[in-house]
């Protein structure tokens, strides 16, 4: 690899698996009559010509831009090479991969990172406060260990203190110290079978413990029309970046069988507070559209993520945690997702 090659070219020729050795043009000339057109990239190699047209979010308009244009190349400049349509940016619109399957145009994210050194990075979002890592006592029963408790209890009838240890994983003490703690609270009742008897209460206990919004890092506001599109193409561009994420709450309730679905906002995980900047590529000025809240988890939430039609989400009694620690705006969402995933 070329020493003096930049950063963001030596990751493009990687990704694109082509030979380090390969000429760079940066904003390559098509004449067409008196006019010149440019194309922010061709990359020579051999037998090969790669176009690359590079935008801060890839869209149709890019796709069919590039396509039209390589269809303007001579063929005495093209000669006998190949020619190689992409389209790179920082974030890919959903509806846009079939259509550039369809034209033979290949689509590159770039690390926000990297793509700085292509273009000034613009920016509308800012984080709304300093974020400080929280994490819950070991003694509410918001912690991890002690929710694992109370969510089998949500889910499950258990007969004994150690059908619920061993199925949760937590020793015999501490789960018999969280079920008395439940008892003396009102919450949990003993009829044969421990059962969750007041879950308002709990719920209340929760919103109190472990407000949702205690772990907010910034609120994005995008020009996505309905959740579920921002949803859809936020999973999209993050899994082709590979960056760990998962959505919560209202996003990924429905996939659990909930059918309360709040339609004007979208709830996501970042475990790596730096991956901020991705999110921060569909965030538009003066946006009217969904509101992304982008929260900081305190505790391992990845583990026992799933991935379900192509969007990672929360494990569903982490769900509950989440819907329930955005107080009444979460409250119903949680109660229909207990019903949904009691036994």
């Amino acid at each position: 690899m070329d020493e003096d090659l930049e950063p963001i070219y030596q990751f493009i020729l990687e990704k694109l698996r082509i030979s380090p050795d390969a000429k760079i043009d940066r904003s390559y000339p098509i004449s067409i009559g008196e006019r010149e057109l440019l194309i922010d990239l061709a990359i020579k190699s051999r037998g090969t010509l790669t176009l690359v047209e590079i935008k801060s979010r890839i869209n149709e308009d890019t796709i069919y831009r590039i396509y039209a244009l390589s269809h303007l190349i001579s063929k005495q400049l093209m000669g006998k090479k190949e020619i190689r349509l992409v389209c790179a940016g920082k974030s890919l619109k959903y509806s846009t991969q079939e259509l550039a399957a369809r034209l033979g145009v290949e689509t590159l994210l770039i690390p926000p990172i990297l793509y700085q050194y292509l273009s000034p990075m613009v920016t509308a979002s800012k984080v709304n406060a300093p974020f400080e890592h929280l994490r819950a006592s070991p003694s509410k029963i918001t912690s991890e260990k002690a929710w694992k408790i109370v969510c089998s209890l949500l889910t499950d009838k258990s007969s004994n203190i150690l059908a619920i240890s061993k199925k949760t994983g937590v020793s015999y003490g501490w789960t018999n110290t969280v079920i008395h703690k439940l008892e003396e609270s009102g919450i949990v009742t003993v009829n044969y079978s421990f059962r969750i008897k007041d879950i308002d209460k709990l719920l209340n206990l929760v919103s109190w413990e472990r407000a949702l919004d205690d772990l907010l890092l910034e609120t994005v506001n995008t020009n996505f029309s309905t959740a579920t599109q921002c949803i859809n193409e936020v999973a999209l561009n993050l899994n082709r970046l590979g960056i760990d994420y998962a959505f919560t709450a209202h996003s990924s309730a429905v996939s659990y069988g909930s059918s309360i679905m709040k339609e004007d906002t979208a709830y996501i995980y970042l475990p790596n507070p730096s991956d901020k900047e991705v999110i921060r590529s569909f965030s538009e000025r003066e946006a009217v559209g969904i509101r992304l809240k982008v929260y900081v988890p305190e505790r391992d939430i990845m583990k026992s993520s799933t991935m379900f039609n192509g969007v990672r989400i929360v494990d569903v009694c982490q769900n509950i945690l989440d819907l329930a620690g955005l107080g009444m705006d979460g409250r119903i969402a949680a109660k229909d997702l207990v019903n949904k995933c009691g036994k």
